[in-house]
């Protein structure tokens, strides 16, 4: 990169130092063309001195490597009359010694190209491209107009200054190669310092990122070199500190992890003793409960005729009942919860599964008065489980007319969402705090104010629902809507 650098500096310079150098020598001349038209505006020609203070000015002015030519020009007798010329009375050399047919020649060719007559004021100057001899940078300046006492004709005085062109070239290459030196020695200095500053920070820098890569591989086996107190030091440090943090972190949460798995395998083992206890229960509980009620049946056809004992032999049964209706739950929650319970994937209408719910409720639908509506845009035909979904169906049906208010309205709606077949069962109903939302499926919850404490529920049905639906990998829910609770499940859309 450094070398690109100096190359471009080289190439940018020998294209534009001899461009620039040409119209600064522009600028210049300018600059006296502007002091030299000042100075004969400031002091009369006829003043003694005035010639010898003009030619000190011209002296300073070819210290610059200027040549200068004053004349008067008769256009009329087509006469030259050369006041000063640096090559006839000014600086020259040995070599170079006075010319005056070449100063001749040169104001001669201005005349007949009309550089002079275009300069029609006094005090105007202009920039000529004439080249006489040596190929130079060119300014003429209308200085002086006086009239011949003799003759009558007008005098223009004139000035040129001139700048060989050879000597802003050789200026130039001179700045080319002075670039060029200073360049190679700024790449040699720039090369020697990257090599030192790279030994110095590289290295550090390569430990770093090989204890870095070990860090992020949970090796902490390695720490930073930290040899100074630059930057990279403090980042070594730091590194080293992070590491020392992180393997006590690693270490303490291995620890809480063996902790929590300790913990979890004691409550899985806990949960399985309290599902093959429930099991076991529920099941011993059947047979009991069967000899209950055959017994008070057989009691209540004994004691017909006594009203007292036949309602107090069916508060018996229907309590019986009652218990056995949860039993029955507990074992079919135990038997999914278990994995006793296998899904048996099979198509079917939905449409036709919740009408055939619909039509085994419809005593309790009846006796309870509800209103209940089932809406629904196609035949929609989904995978699953027959017999569970039919099962998850009827719990929520239940739910729905058990705890429905006194509007006793209940909507079931099934449509398509993303793909996903959903029924919704709505009922009326004052709604469920927000906390108990998220409970509601769980094993023996009840909310006093979301269940309204009936004692036909024991918080089991939702919790078989919610068993079925995560065995069929599927969403459900609760929510509440417009007066009343919306209970819902999904099941994945058939398609041939």
């Amino acid at each position: 990169m450094l070398f690109v650098n100096v190359l471009a500096t080289v190439l940018f310079s020998n294209i534009v130092f001899e461009r620039f150098y040409i119209n600064a020598k522009h600028n210049e001349l300018k600059e006296y063309a502007e002091e030299i038209n000042q100075y004969f505006i400031d002091i009369d020609i006829s003043v003694p001195n005035f010639r010898d203070n003009l030619i000190n000015t011209f002296d300073k002015m070819e210290r610059n490597n200027i040549e200068i030519i004053w004349f008067a020009y008769d256009e009329v007798a087509k006469q030259v009359d050369i006041g000063y010329a640096t090559k006839i009375t000014g600086r020259y050399l040995p070599s170079d010694p006075p010319d005056t047919k070449e100063v001749q020649e040169y104001i001669a060719t201005l005349i007949n190209l009309g550089e002079l007559s275009s300069l029609a004021n006094v005090y105007e100057y202009k920039t000529s491209d004439v080249n006489v001899g040596i190929p130079s940078i060119n300014l003429i300046t209308y200085v002086y107009e006086d009239t011949d006492v003799q003759s009558g004709n007008v005098l223009r005085s004139y000035l040129i200054f001139s700048s060989p062109k050879e000597y802003i070239e050789t200026t130039a290459d001179t700045a080319v190669r002075f670039v060029l030196y200073i360049s190679l020695v700024t790449l040699l200095i720039a090369i020697i310092a990257v090599i030192i500053i790279s030994e110095k920070i590289t290295k550090p820098i390569v430990n770093i990122n090989k204890v870095a890569n070990k860090i992020s591989n949970l090796d902490f086996s390695e720490n930073c070199k930290v040899t100074g107190k630059d930057e990279i030091s403090d980042l070594g440090k730091s590194i080293n500190e992070m590491s020392t943090k992180l393997q006590d972190s690693i270490d303490y949460l291995k620890q809480r992890a063996q902790l929590l798995k300790n913990d979890l395998e004691k409550q899985e083992t806990s949960n399985k003793t309290k599902k093959e206890f429930i099991a076991s229960v529920s099941h011993d509980f059947k047979t009991p409960l069967s000899l209950i009620m055959a017994y008070s049946e057989l009691l209540m056809d004994k004691h017909k005729d006594d009203e007292e004992t036949r309602g107090q032999l069916l508060i018996i049964t229907d309590q019986a009942i009652k218990m056995n209706l949860m039993v029955n739950q507990l074992l079919t929650l135990s038997q999914l919860e278990s994995g006793a319970a296998k899904i048996e994937d099979t198509i079917f209408c939905l449409n036709e599964a919740v009408e055939s719910v619909i039509k085994d409720l419809h005593i309790m639908i009846e006796q309870r008065n509800i209103n209940l509506t089932f809406k629904y845009q196609d035949d929609y035909i989904v995978k699953g489980d027959y017999n569970k979904i039919t099962h998850v169906i009827t719990n929520l049906l239940e739910n729905a007319i058990k705890y429905c208010d006194e509007k006793k309205i209940i909507n079931i709606n099934i449509n398509e969402i993303d793909g996903k077949i959903r029924t919704s069962i709505y009922n009326t109903h004052p709604g469920i705090s927000q906390q108990a939302l998220p409970n509601l499926f769980n094993s023996f919850y009840k909310e006093d104010k979301s269940r309204g404490g009936n004692s036909n529920s024991y918080g089991l049905g939702l919790s078989i629902v919610k068993v079925i639906m995560e065995m069929h990998n599927c969403s459900y829910g609760a929510y509440n809507s417009n007066a009343g609770v919306v209970f819902w499940f999904e099941l994945a859309k058939h398609t041939d």
